[in-house]
């Protein structure tokens, strides 16, 4: 039960890891993401591969400030 703790610990690390790498890319290039669609410009989305599938990374960008609102397995987000 440990090592499945201790390997379950160091995937969540690793996924935040890469997910934070990802998003800093936001703060020089917050329009990179795409625009969700049905949804005003402003909203965009991230996408972040890790593992099988990866995460989405839902912000806000106002045209001067990006404010990260949430992120999702791609999968829940429908990909």
């Amino acid at each position: 039960m440990r090592r499945a703790r201790r390997k379950a610990r160091s995937a969540a690390q690793k996924a935040v890891a890469s997910i934070r790498s990802s998003i800093n890319i936001l703060a020089h290039h917050p329009q990179a993401g795409r625009p969700i669609e049905d949804m005003e410009i402003e909203f965009r989305e991230w996408p972040n591969d890790f593992g099988n599938s990866g995460y989405i990374a839902l912000y806000h960008f106002d045209g001067s400030t990006a404010v990260l609102l949430a992120v999702r397995y791609q999968s829940e987000a429908g990909y």
